[in-house]
């Protein structure tokens, strides 16, 4: 019999994460002692995130508008829930069933997951926690493929809204052109194209093609739905600037399109936990057009401390809604 050909580097990488997800099926002390681990290293990385971005603080006057912060901290509680429900509406749209309470507690402790280098043990998290209350394996990937998907593409469309409202090209016609990324953002969205550019990634890492795909109509109600999402993280952004530092009216959209631009940053670099450094280096250079060079590096990563803040929050208070239920 032939020799099956070596497994490539992605190959190996998805083999393990989908091994991850049936250790200790038969053994439940392995398993829960697995469990304590991966609780273990969250944490651990979670709190060398804040400490890091602590440290990264800048030396710089605090002066909070507490009516401000209020603000901001609607805006990014908002965003979370938004996008909470986006997946969910995203996994019902497969075919896969989950309790409303069950799927938030899910969604939210496998966010914090993120924070640990590759974010592979956010779907693997996810995937295993889903399937223990009927969700297929298959299924649960092809939402998290189809919300990292919508995420980014929409961020995109945002982003060059971002483009167009630069201060430095305010007289540059040719910044429209940035628009062209916004019908080709809804192509990639199309059920055919988003199909093959999946089952190409999940081919790279060894793992089946999408299970199904969404029909097109869908596709863009999810999409208005992510767009919100980023609207509510924007007003997080504004006022958490505004909480600072006094910003200009005119320059309000554009540094609630800023936020978006570094998420697209974080995606590029997945291999940081939580986009750890990248993500805020990209904010702060976005918002230094319309904000000082030291403001903005303090909004940036102080925003990124009262973010997590917020997200923890969000995870204990869905987390204690799931045991309830």
């Amino acid at each position: 019999m032939p020799e099956e050909p070596p497994q490539t580097l992605l190959e190996r990488a998805g083999s393990t994460a989908a091994g991850l997800s049936s250790l200790g099926e038969n053994r439940p002390r392995a398993r829960r002692a697995l469990e304590i681990g991966v609780v273990v290293l969250v944490t651990a990385f979670l709190a060398a995130f804040v400490a890091t971005q602590w440290g990264r603080l800048p030396d710089y006057d605090w002066d909070f508008r507490p009516l401000w912060l209020v603000v901001s901290a609607v805006g990014v509680a908002l965003f979370y829930a938004i996008q909470c429900e986006a997946w969910r509406g995203i996994l019902a749209s497969l075919g896969e069933h989950l309790d409303s309470r069950v799927a938030r507690s899910i969604w939210g402790k496998s966010l914090v997951a993120r924070y640990v280098p590759t974010n592979a043990l956010m779907v693997v998290g996810r995937v295993v926690m889903a399937e223990r209350h009927g969700v297929s394996k298959r299924g649960c990937l092809a939402s998290i493929v189809y919300e990292v998907g919508l995420a980014v593409m929409t961020a995109v469309m945002v982003g060059a809204y971002f483009v167009i409202t630069l201060p430095r090209l305010e007289d540059q016609p040719a910044r429209f052109a940035i628009l062209v990324v916004v019908p080709l953002a809804l192509v990639a969205l199309h059920p055919r194209v988003f199909k093959a550019l999946a089952d190409f990634a999940l081919r790279k890492l060894g793992r089946q093609a999408l299970p199904a795909t969404l029909p097109m109509g869908r596709v863009v109600e999810l999409a208005l739905v992510y767009l919100a999402g980023w609207v509510a993280m924007g007003v997080g952004v504004v006022g958490f600037a505004a909480a600072l530092h006094p910003l200009d009216v005119e320059d309000v959209a554009y540094a609630a399109a800023a936020y978006p631009v570094a998420f697209c940053v974080a995606v590029a670099t997945f291999v940081v936990p939580g986009g750890l450094g990248t993500r805020d280096a990209a904010l702060a250079v976005s918002l230094t057009a319309v904000l000082p060079g030291a403001v903005a590096t303090a909004i940036a990563v102080g925003f990124r401390i009262f973010q997590t803040v917020i997200e923890l929050l969000y995870v204990a208070a869905v987390t204690a809604l799931g045991r309830r239920r």
